[in-house]
């Protein structure tokens, strides 16, 4: 009998240094922390949606939420996040299941970490 292994990915997800301080200098420190707090709330609100809109194999609304969702994340400095929307979204158009559900899980993983209520985002930048 062989034996199963169950790989438990570790992928570091946070807010990318440069952007970050690129935002802090547009905007100061009040205004930056607002727009990650409403940006962080979108996501949320964005990843809720992308979970309904796959479940019920509504692939465009999907492809258009992964979209938003990359555009968000990139702009205040999820990069991983960004990528990992980004791929979600080309896999919608390759017609592979298995890697579909691969990057989904990878993209709500990545959510969840980044994303997560409790989270101090000053404590999120690596």
């Amino acid at each position: 009998m062989a034996a199963v292994i169950v790989l438990r990915p570790v992928e570091g997800v946070g807010l990318d240094p440069a952007r970050l301080a690129a935002l802090y200098r547009e905007l100061g420190p009040v205004e930056t922390d607002s727009l990650l707090t409403r940006a962080v709330g979108e996501m949320v609100l964005q990843v809720s949606a992308l979970v309904a809109h796959y479940e019920n194999s509504d692939f465009p609304a999907f492809s258009r939420g992964l979209r938003g969702l990359a555009r968000m994340a990139d702009h205040v400095g999820f990069t991983v996040l960004s990528r990992a929307a980004g791929a979600v979204a080309a896999c919608t158009t390759t017609g592979d299941a298995t890697a579909l559900a691969a990057t989904w899980e990878r993209l709500l993983r990545l959510a969840v970490d980044a994303l997560d209520g409790g989270t101090d985002l000053r404590g999120l930048s690596r």
